[in-house]
Parts: C-alpha cells; sequence; structure tokens
C-alpha cells in the first residue's frame, strides 16, 4: 500500500513539473523574438554619394558594432529583433546623424521572421563652428508594431526632426 502511495506521488510530481515547466517556456517564449532586420541604403550629400562613412551600431546603448560603408555609398546591417538600436554615421566633415531603430514590440505582439528597411541618409557639410551635434536627435526612427505591417518610419518625428535641424543649420 505505502509503494503504491509513493508511486502516485511520483506521478504527481512529474506532472506537475511538466505543467510548470510549460508554462515557463511559454512566458519566455512570448518574450523572445525571432528573425533580424536588414538595413540598407546609400549615405549621400546633395546629389552626389558619400563613400567611406563611419557607421556605429548601439544595441540596448552599448555598441556592438562598427563599419564603414563602401566607396558607392551603399552600406547593409543585419539587426536580430528584440533590441533597440542607434545607428550612427558619421564622417570628417559632415554633421553626424544617427538613426533610431525599434526592433522590438510589446509582449503581446510577437514578431518573427525577416524584414527589410531601405535607409537612403544624407549628410550636411559641416562649417567650422556651424552646429551643436550633441544637441540633434536621431533624423529618423524605425519600428515595428506587428508581423504584416513590418518595419515604418514615424512620419510626424521625422517632421519634428526636420524642423530641428533647420533651426539649428540656420543660427
Amino acid at each position: 500500500m505505502l509503494f503504491l502511495e509513493y508511486k502516485g506521488f511520483i506521478v504527481y510530481m512529474k506532472t506537475l513539473f511538466s505543467i510548470s515547466l510549460f508554462f515557463i517556456s511559454l512566458g519566455l517564449m512570448a518574450q523572445y523574438q525571432l528573425g533580424r532586420l536588414t538595413v540598407y541604403g546609400k549615405v549621400k550629400h546633395k546629389t552626389g554619394i558619400v563613400g567611406n562613412v563611419n557607421l556605429e551600431v548601439y544595441k540596448d546603448n552599448e555598441l556592438s558594432k562598427e563599419l564603414v560603408n563602401y566607396k558607392n555609398g551603399s552600406f547593409k546591417l543585419e539587426l536580430p529583433l528584440g533590441s533597440i538600436y542607434s545607428i550612427t554615421f558619421k564622417k570628417e566633415g559632415y554633421i553626424e546623424k544617427s538613426v533610431a531603430v525599434i526592433a522590438k514590440t510589446d509582449s503581446l505582439n510577437r514578431v518573427n521572421g525577416r524584414f527589410f528597411f531601405q535607409l537612403d541618409i544624407e549628410l550636411f557639410k559641416s562649417e567650422e563652428n556651424s552646429v551643436d551635434e550633441s544637441i540633434l536627435p536621431p533624423v529618423a526612427k524605425l519600428y515595428i508594431k506587428n508581423q504584416n505591417s513590418g518595419f515604418k518610419y514615424d512620419k510626424k518625428y521625422v517632421k519634428w526632426v526636420a524642423e530641428e535641424y533647420e533651426e539649428e543649420l540656420t543660427d
């Protein structure tokens, strides 16, 4: 009789453990986002291209990658989903620009797969004592809300930033 009670207890514990493991893994999967975003484009100045631009990629506020774009102005970045990125474009003689990429969603909207976004950046020539780059905000903000819509850029934000740049460059 004691053996049957012990065997029942073992079956009960295994079942309880399996159910607990299932709910823990379900919670982790809801937070985890698989896939990647490919950001590609060209760096330009007026009608020409700008090559040999330094790109710095910050992932969740930590420098994760540094690279130089090609002489033809093109670049390509692979960003795993599930983080927030800042991409900075720098070149001697030009005003530094950055782009914010929010490559994650809230826990209710799980996003997986491959996404592509073309991002062409125009750099402005800098003049001595022209602008304090540290006060300029990112020039664009990319984000994803759900699987079907893919990545978008915030048009209202871009308009506001354009006004800020215009104000700083004309002062």
